[in-house]
């Protein structure tokens, strides 16, 4: 288990007793233990094997037996006894917006709901009518929330669907057997229903598929033909299709792209009497050996597109989009990056460690942008913390000069659409980002208002996950996102793509319409913890969905230049 595993499983234990109000100040040391995982520089593991858990701050010697527990007997009984004690819809029912715990306690002890459908159905029953703390308006708010998680079941977060996507490749290759993704897992895709495997069928790759899959823990194995299938309750399902060596190169192409991509390359194809199937290409009824992709879109007549970009839009057919391929932005591209929060606010670890991660990982310079004032529930700075985060910055950027720390906020846009320090303040900062983080049932007219009069702010360098959305757990809020991107573009203001993966958020088929009004968008972890910088791989990927390219992208630029970009409009 990882750092961020092992904080998730203390948090649940947490939440659990929490709910049981059993103890509320065990409850309140798991959390802690949690947080001082996340806070560590050192893979936590190590230590609880080799080492003493219980020397790191927050973990205590109760907590830190379990955590051995865990770790090295690999003992889950604690765990998987307190989940046995909650509501069995409970997982799904904390995602419902709104309903805290306190709710959750009162619902299931008076009402004895213990799911979403549950819960539905007291709605639409009006026996949640009159219950104290749940008023008609709140009711009917809750009904669409509450359809929407039942809407998301069977879909998985693109973290989540790539990290058991590689988990079970390396468990494949380690069998010798030779893998490759395809589907939408292959695309980068912001939620992700299923994976897809290709699998090289050779001697005893079906006994070695069936092994593999038939030996996870808690899965469900299953064979249909040539195809095989893993169902876990917890994970993304798999499938793995088993392709002889001549059909395997054919197969990806069928199987990466959209339908409506496929489609367009099959009609291309019929023009120049190419014919494409999952068995093989021919031309003119002739057998065609490819070695690899872009030896098919080379017979289709156009260049190589990129696994990401193949969605079926009429821009990836264009003439010249040749020129565009070739300066979609990677990773490597990437000078710096904006959006990073540290344990002042709500982050958890303080700026030096967060700092010398994005050292570590190669990077020129960083922009920390804690929260705001306005944002109490996530420790936002005041202005005499703002001024002593700022000093410990020049400090450090006196110490490597080599490196470069810009000084920034993730200030609150206000409900009038005001930033939320005066300008006297926000003029000493190197960087802005303007966020919607309240007041996110606004009519159109009126968050429109709201954030394109942030955008008019001379001292706003860029709006911050643009539409508010939370993927599998919350809807945009509703904005004329045309009316904001004309008057970003206008004004110079950047639009982050929030790269976490619960955001990804500007949306990938937003990105060629600002950018073509000369926009510029950044690349953004919105990390709180050192782990959470590599976030940007998700930002990247979505980003090229969107044919982002090195040029448009403000994480390209040097230290100096993107200072220059940022702080344009009132320098």
């Amino acid at each position: 288990m990882d750092n961020a595993a092992l904080a998730e499983a203390l948090l649940t234990v947490a939440e659990a007793l929490d709910f049981l109000e059993e103890n509320p100040f065990k409850a309140k040391a798991y959390q802690k233990a949690a947080r001082s995982i996340m806070e560590m520089g050192a893979p936590a593991r190590d230590i609880i094997e080799h080492g003493d858990i219980t020397t790191v701050a927050g973990i205590g010697s109760s907590i830190g037996s379990v955590l051995k527990t865990w770790v090295v007997d690999r003992d889950f009984s604690l765990l998987t006894d307190l989940k046995a004690r909650l509501p069995h819809g409970y997982f799904e029912m904390i995602k419902v917006p709104g309903l805290g715990m306190k709710k959750l306690r009162t619902l299931h002890r008076e009402l004895g709901l213990s799911s979403v459908d549950d819960l539905l159905a007291a709605i639409d029953d009006g026996r949640l009518a009159g219950l104290k703390g749940f008023s008609d308006k709140g009711i009917a708010r809750m009904r669409r929330s509450v359809l929407d998680v039942i809407g998301y079941r069977g879909w998985y977060l693109l973290d989540a669907a790539w990290s058991w996507m590689e988990t079970m490749i390396e468990s494949l290759s380690d069998a010798g057997l030779s893998v490759l993704p395809t589907g939408v897992c292959r695309r980068g895709m912001e939620v992700i229903e299923g994976i897809e495997l290709l699998c090289l069928d050779r001697d005893g790759a079906h006994d070695a598929v069936q092994s593999c899959l038939g030996d996870v823990p808690g899965g469900r194995f299953s064979r249909d033909g040539s195809s095989y299938s893993l169902h876990h309750p917890e994970k993304t399902p798999v499938k793995v299709w088993m392709e002889a060596e001549e059909s395997l190169v054919p197969a990806l192409f069928v199987t990466t792209g959209s339908p409506s991509h496929l489609e367009q390359a099959l009609m291309l194809g019929e023009r120049r009497g190419v014919r494409v199937s999952r068995q093989g290409v021919s031309h003119s009824g002739t057998v065609i050996p490819v070695k690899d992709e872009a030896d098919i879109y080379a017979l289709l007549g156009m260049p190589y597109l990129p696994p990401e970009v193949r969605e079926g839009r009429d821009m990836e057919w264009k003439p010249g989009v040749d020129g565009m391929l070739g300066g979609l932005v990677t990773r490597g591209d990437l000078r710096g990056i904006l959006h990073v929060h540290t344990s002042m606010s709500d982050g958890h670890a303080p700026l030096k460690d967060m700092v010398r991660a994005a050292k570590d990982r190669g990077y020129c310079w960083i922009g920390i942008s804690d929260h705001s004032r306005n944002a109490y529930y996530a420790g936002g700075l005041s202005v005499k913390d703002l001024k002593r985060q700022g000093e410990e910055i020049d400090a450090l950027n006196r110490e490597d000069p080599g490196f470069t720390i810009l000084k920034g906020i993730e200030s609150d846009i206000l409900p009038d659409g005001s930033l939320d320090y005066p300008d006297n303040i926000l003029k000493q900062l190197d960087f802005v980002v303007a966020s919607v983080h309240s007041h996110m049932d606004m009519d159109r007219d009126a968050m429109t208002e709201r954030i394109v009069r942030a955008i008019r702010n001379p001292f706003t360098s860029m709006i911050g996950h643009p539409t508010g959305r939370l993927l599998l757990s919350r809807r945009p809020y509703e904005v004329d996102m045309d009316a904001v991107m004309e008057e970003a573009a206008r004004q110079g203001v950047s639009l982050e793509l929030n790269a976490h993966p619960m955001r990804l958020d500007l949306d990938w088929r937003l990105i060629p319409s600002f950018v073509s009004r000369g926009g510029r968008l950044a690349i953004n972890p919105d990390a709180h913890t050192p782990d959470g910088l590599d976030d940007v791989r998700y930002g990247i990927v979505i980003a090229r969905k969107g044919f982002l390219t090195s040029r448009a992208c403000i994480n390209c630029l040097d230290a100096r230049t993107a200072k220059e970009a940022l702080a344009a409009r009132w320098s």
